[in-house]
């Protein structure tokens, strides 16, 4: 992607006085491509490039790094499963990274983390009941976790799902037997919780994950793209990042058939679904980006899944009949020989791909950033030049 290159210019002296006195009030103010607390550095792979994608742009980055980030969807569409599968794959990059979940449904399996690869011994989970109790408890959490620099960017936060959480008053009026009146404050709770927490995570690089559940507004003439989730507007407005799934097919056992499979039942006999992901919001690329997933119940989401749809949109494999060409003609196969073939994708498909989608998505890559740099560093020796003559 093209990007208009700046040439950074002298600060005027009033503004120059003006920002040091923000920079002694605020440790974090200063310019923004040299801001530590808004710009987004690192980021974590979700296990699945074409999620990487739609989410960040590159195949290999992922969901952004010391921010909100929401995994939402109908029942069975896998938000907790690929919640366990993030954490699992920072801790595959980094053995110290610790996942410390906020559980409201009081399931949470270890074998579910392991099966996705990840460590349970180094996932701490905290039962909770309320909206109140789970915002007091995060920000106590984040307090301790900013004092100690050495935590910072160790720890992945979930909460699953927001929207099972109760306000203290609906739990208090059914502990006295009242019907549970919540006059919204759930959603003014869970507002709080999403105001409170943002700032605490960039300044921690502390990744927060929630998951909750999307139900369409009844009688809505004009549907919206984006569902509507329990907990109120905020879930929306708050994220950097927010996900949106969608059950489309279920995947069954090639031996379904069977005649020893006859009598097992149908929830028995399913492996997986095909899942839509839609980027409903997006600080970090263009959002309503939309990738089809493939999401097996044991192992999470296969990470190739939607990426041949993707390289042929993008001009990186073309179709003739059923058999697949690389762009320079090499014969690739049939779909069946992309299947786990990773020297066949990295050799053919994936450089082309990502390069194609950063200069398509990527508002600015660090190549750009650099070029920039480079670009002041001319300008200034050709300015020194001219004063020397």
């Amino acid at each position: 992607m093209a990007t208009k290159k700046s040439i950074r210019k002298e600060i005027p002296e009033g503004l120059r006085s003006a920002f040091k006195e923000l920079e002694k009030m605020n440790k974090y103010s200063s310019i923004l491509s040299d801001n530590a607390l808004s710009v987004v550095t690192d980021w974590i792979d979700t296990g699945c490039m074409a999620l990487n994608a739609i989410a960040s742009g590159s195949l290999y980055k992922g969901v952004p790094k010391g921010r909100i980030t929401g995994l939402v969807g109908p029942s069975g569409s896998g938000k907790t499963l690929i919640l366990n599968k993030i954490i699992a794959q920072e801790q595959k990059k980094d053995a110290d990274v610790w996942g410390v979940v906020w559980d409201t449904e009081n399931a949470y399996d270890p074998g579910m983390v392991r099966n996705v690869g990840g460590n349970p011994d180094q996932i701490h989970v905290n039962p909770v009941h309320t909206v109140e109790d789970c915002r007091n408890q995060i920000v106590a959490f984040l307090k301790t976790v900013i004092a100690d620099k050495s935590l910072h960017g160790k720890v992945i936060i979930g909460i699953d799902s927001l929207g099972n959480l109760a306000s203290a008053k609906e739990l208090k009026d059914a502990e006295k037997g009242k019907d549970a009146v919540d006059m919204g404050m759930r959603a003014k709770a869970i507002k709080s919780l999403m105001r409170v927490i943002p700032y605490m995570c960039a300044e921690a690089n502390v990744t927060l994950i929630f998951t909750n559940h999307i139900y369409d507004e009844p009688a809505n003439m004009f549907p919206s793209l984006i569902k509507c989730q329990g907990g109120g507007k905020s879930t929306v407005y708050l994220p950097s990042l927010l996900i949106q799934l969608a059950v489309t097919q279920e995947k069954v056992n090639d031996d379904r058939k069977k005649e020893k499979d006859k009598f097992i039942p149908i929830a028995n006999r399913i492996k997986g679904v095909n899942l839509r992901a839609l980027s409903v919001k997006n600080r970090h690329a263009p959002p309503f980006l939309e990738t089809n997933m493939y999401l097996n119940f044991k192992s999470g989401l296969y990470e190739y899944s939607g990426l041949i749809e993707m390289a042929e949109e993008y001009d990186v494999i073309k179709k003739t009949g059923n058999t697949y060409f690389a762009k320079d003609g090499t014969k690739l196969g049939m779909k069946a020989a992309f299947k786990n073939n990773k020297v066949l994708w990295d050799t053919h498909i994936l450089p082309g791909l990502d390069e194609a989608l950063q200069g398509d998505l990527v508002f600015s890559s660090e190549a750009d950033r650099l070029e920039i740099e480079i670009d002041d560093m001319e300008s200034e020796m050709e300015a020194i030049v001219v004063e020397d003559d």
